[in-house]
């Protein structure tokens, strides 16, 4: 646990305040309280949907489907961290999850941009800027489409063209996508738009190595998905087997994921997702047991969705003073601590660090007298 060495009691019980809670904290709270009201009536409604024929699949087919879709999930989170951690914000797996997973539940309320802005203020627990946050968030989702397609365009070509030729738009963007996730292009992106919204740059330009490194994540979050339908499509007897329907269940999902994604304007691709599973698993399955696999899918997702956010809301910070140990973390770094970082953490930390112990800044008194461990240590 981490604390302020030479402050006393008193300056304990200072560096334990909460952070005061305005209106925007107010406001994502409020935003992901409706959220997880949302994701409880879709819940109902697809429980309600496969109820009388979930029966026709079987329990181990059932519960193997859960658990690659967990894995799936868990996959994403990956790529989210290893993202971050390429914009000079590294976090240990349990922050990652518990900003990532809560915040991913925005993703209920119709349009894409609630996850991001939840992740942003569930982010500045952890001493993160909302703008490395925000960056992160907004580079897997936009990674998951090339991912997606290249995930299906390998596999689907071979066993299901009938899909390809009626989605190909769903593809068609991929190349663009490529074009912007091109480090050098991405950071030149990011820079204007920070400039656009009069915010400093970033510190750090993404390279090469986190943006593949998240794309390696979340092509095997596509896997774990496709795997997860597979599992479920084998107990319909389907008209193809072996590696052939494993290779048609996982394109079939990224397809199907990468069409829904591209509709903004329903919560979590609601609708076109089954649609394009339905018409994507025609080699195998007829429409009726096509659409039974597509609204379980749907439901499986659902769950691991809360799954993980339970996860997240059980991982709180740990430790009293999430500022003092990245003003260790800083003091250690050989930078001092900054305005904007405090502030972020834990608002006037910084003017009370620099008032207790005359700076925290290399060889200045303060720097040996602040004490932390790394986020999440103890």
């Amino acid at each position: 646990m981490s604390h302020v060495d030479g402050a006393g009691p008193r300056g304990k019980k200072q560096a334990a305040q909460p952070r005061r809670r305005g209106a925007r904290w107010w406001a994502v709270r409020g935003a992901l309280l409706l959220a997880a009201v949302l994701l409880v009536v879709a819940l109902v409604g697809q429980w309600n949907d496969v109820r009388d024929s979930v029966g026709e699949l079987t329990a181990a087919g059932l519960a193997g489907s859960a658990a690659a879709t967990v894995l799936a999930v868990g996959a994403t989170v990956l790529s989210w961290r290893s993202v971050l951690g390429g914009l000079g914000a590294s976090l240990p797996l349990r922050a990652a999850v518990r900003i990532f997973c809560v915040g991913q539940i925005g993703k209920y309320i119709p349009g894409s941009v609630w996850p991001v802005l939840a992740q942003m203020e569930l982010s500045r627990d952890y001493g993160v800027s909302r703008p490395k946050s925000a960056s992160a968030s907004l580079v897997v989702l936009a990674l998951a489409v090339p991912c997606g397609g290249v995930t299906a365009a390998a596999t689907l070509p071979f066993v299901s063209r009938s899909a390809l030729a009626d989605y190909w738009w769903a593809l068609a963007v991929v190349p663009l996508f490529a074009v912007v996730l091109h480090p050098p292009v991405l950071s030149r992106l990011l820079d204007l738009a920070f400039r656009l919204l009069r915010r400093p740059p970033l510190d750090e330009p993404l390279t090469a190595r986190p943006i593949l490194a998240g794309a390696g994540w979340l092509i095997a979050g596509f896997v774990w998905y496709g795997v997860g339908t597979w599992l479920l499509v084998r107990d319909l007897d389907p008209a193809v087997g072996g590696a052939r329907l494993v290779a048609l269940c996982v394109g079939a999902y990224a397809l199907a994921w990468t069409a829904g994604f591209l509709v903004l304007v329903l919560p979590a691709g609601a609708g076109v997702r089954e649609a394009v599973l339905v018409l994507a698993l025609a080699p195998a399955l007829a429409s009726g047991p096509a659409t039974l696999i597509a609204v379980v899918a749907r439901l499986l997702a659902t769950i691991a969705d809360v799954v993980w956010a339970l996860v997240g809301v059980a991982l709180r910070p740990r430790g009293t003073s999430t500022a003092g140990r990245y003003a260790d973390a800083a003091a250690h770094a050989g930078a001092g601590v900054s305005t904007d970082l405090a502030e972020a953490v834990e608002p006037g930390s910084a003017r009370l660090s620099a008032r207790q112990t005359g700076g925290t800044g290399p060889g200045s008194p303060g720097a040996a007298a602040v004490s932390g461990t790394a986020p999440g240590g103890r």
